[in-house]
């Protein structure tokens, strides 16, 4: 399985030297600071006029995931599917005022730990006020820890999760909105389900679109793992910028199951005003 990932990736890197945008990867742009590496870019592929502009962030400097290279390949391939522009790297010197000023999102795809120096985060902070989306995907809420900004848009702090994958029932909340509209009301699925160091549902600003359906985990989970009332995936839409983070994505099957393509490609929509 780990060698069909590389291969996966291998293709993403093969595809994006077709895309004729090898401009955007090598080319430093003349806003970029001139103290300042522009940062690797390791994929890119130009989509439709107008689609949103999009980062896709992979660095993982705590845990090691497979499903990071399906996740960075399913965003990538949206580039067709959706017409979207897509970037990909795990550079942190790639989050800096110059590239982010061509992008409508950034997407942590399965990332965690540090990485992003203080210049980077400050320009990504200015960027989100400035009308920027994010969108996190599992271990994003186990990723710049030390970053009160990022935690603060994430939402709520990874926590733990029962050893393996189990399948279960997620259900998307009442309530209309453009990310789960019209989008089938549950979904079964088998990944690792987070639990948090908060109650997402009592973090302000946070809006609950995907619960774990407990009920539906096998017998044998641990009683002591369960929560109750279970988020899974939120919004957060203010002044600093519009989130959508969703636990799910451990597994690398995930990013094959057309449920979650499209309330993927729906997120990255509605973070970058588009929905």
């Amino acid at each position: 399985m780990w060698r069909t990932a590389v291969l996966a990736w291998s293709t993403l890197v093969v595809a994006a030297a077709g895309c004729g945008a090898d401009d955007r990867v090598a080319t430093p742009d003349a806003a970029s600071p001139p103290d300042r590496p522009w940062g690797v870019l390791d994929g890119a592929c130009v989509g439709q006029p107008g689609r949103p502009r999009v980062l896709v962030y992979s660095r993982e400097n705590q845990w090691r995931h497979l499903s990071n290279y399906y996740a960075r390949l399913a965003i990538y391939d949206m580039c067709v599917t959706r017409g979207f522009n897509v970037l990909t790297t795990n550079d942190p010197l790639a989050i800096n005022a110059a590239r982010l000023s061509e992008l409508d999102v950034v997407v942590f795809a399965i990332t965690s730990g540090p990485g992003i120096d203080a210049l980077g985060r400050a320009d990504f902070e200015a960027w989100m006020r400035a009308g920027g989306g994010m969108v996190g995907l599992h271990s994003a809420s186990a990723t710049e820890a030390t970053w009160p900004f990022y935690v603060d848009r994430v939402g709520a702090t990874f926590r733990g999760h029962v050893p393996g994958m189990q399948a279960a029932t997620v259900r998307i909340e009442p309530g209309a909105h453009p990310i789960t509209d019209g989008l089938a009301p549950t979904r079964t699925l088998t990944d690792e389900w987070y639990f948090f160091q908060e109650r997402p549902e009592d973090v302000a600003g946070l809006q609950m679109r995907l619960v774990l359906d407990e009920d539906t985990l096998p017998a044998d989970y641990p009683p002591e793992y369960e929560v109750g009332y279970h988020p899974i995936g939120w919004t957060r839409d203010d002044a600093d910028g519009r989130v959508f983070y969703t636990a799910l994505g451990h597994n690398p099957d995930a990013f094959a199951d057309p449920w979650v393509l499209e309330l993927l490609g729906r997120s990255i929509e509605w973070a970058a005003h588009q929905r």
